[in-house]
């Protein structure tokens, strides 16, 4: 598989990765499309069963991402998070859905890091939880979707459950808004903390990375702003509004991220869940 067919797996899957990615340096274009390219064919072969072709070409992308300098290991915990879904179990509680996010997402972050060449420790924290806010981000979108494949990512003890779903009236869509916007709520956490590991990425990919994070983040809110919507139709962000979002990002970057203002250290609460699991700032 080719970069170009690799672009068009990122176009056709992540328009919002995509915007980000014109600012990103060829070498490091690449090394992105492919590591994203080897996750998004993972996940299709989850939800679609892409057994026989996608499968021979995962495996040569993971042989071309490993080269990289991505261990075996964060590659397993990648496999694993996706792999739950086939035979998907609900998460309990924020505690088991947070190492899900990890696994799937926070894993991904942490591989980003070999693409651009990051190697300090730190970084590794703040790349985990810009992976984990996506994803919580993707599971408040999706929420309609997914309970369609038969999946609620929504842990148990919010009450939210197939009945719930099922059954929309006023009180339960009211019930699942409360849900979703506190999972949002969470995912801003992690969106803010991210930022204060602007200052380990190169100066070329920076702001291309914090566009990726403030498009993504506009997804949360407009699922926020427009009420019940997010229930019965699909919330995207528009071209017109990633270009403005892209044009104040760049104001953004030079005010506050060219000399990086951000530069708090990581607060390890963000990872008490994630305890046990690799590179996480916890014991």
């Amino acid at each position: 598989m080719g970069i170009v067919n690799n672009k068009d797996i990122i176009y056709q899957n992540s328009k919002s990765f995509f915007w980000a990615s014109k600012f990103l340096p060829k070498g490091t274009l690449e090394k992105v499309i492919n590591i994203y390219s080897f996750c998004r064919i993972q996940d299709d072969i989850v939800d679609e069963g892409l057994l026989i072709e996608n499968s021979k070409e995962a495996l040569e992308l993971k042989a071309i991402i490993k080269s990289y300098g991505i261990s075996e290991e964060l590659i397993s915990e990648l496999i694993d998070g996706i792999n739950s879904d086939i035979n998907f179990t609900r998460y309990k509680d924020n505690a088991e859905l947070l190492r899900y996010c990890y696994k799937v997402a926070g894993a991904v972050g942490l591989m980003m890091l070999s693409a651009l060449e990051i190697k300090a420790k730190d970084a590794r924290y703040f790349a985990i939880d810009l992976g984990i806010a996506m994803q919580l981000t993707n599971i408040s979108r999706d929420i309609v979707q997914d309970y369609k494949k038969n999946r609620i990512y929504l842990p148990e003890n919010t009450g939210i459950d197939k009945i719930c779903m099922s059954n929309m009236t006023d009180q339960n869509q009211k019930k699942i808004q409360k849900t979703v916007k506190n999972l949002l709520i969470k995912a801003d956490i992690f969106y803010k903390s991210s930022l204060n590991g602007m200052r380990f990425i190169p100066i070329q990919s920076r702001i291309s990375i914090l566009i990726a994070l403030r498009i993504y983040q506009a997804i949360g809110k407009k699922i926020r702003n427009t009420g019940l919507i997010f229930l019965h139709e699909n919330i995207y962000v528009s071209k017109k509004e990633k270009l403005f979002i892209v044009i104040k990002t760049i104001f953004e970057f030079l005010i506050f991220f060219l000399i990086p203002l951000y530069r708090k250290k990581h607060n390890k609460y963000l990872h008490e869940s994630l305890i046990g699991l690799l590179d996480v700032n916890a014991k």
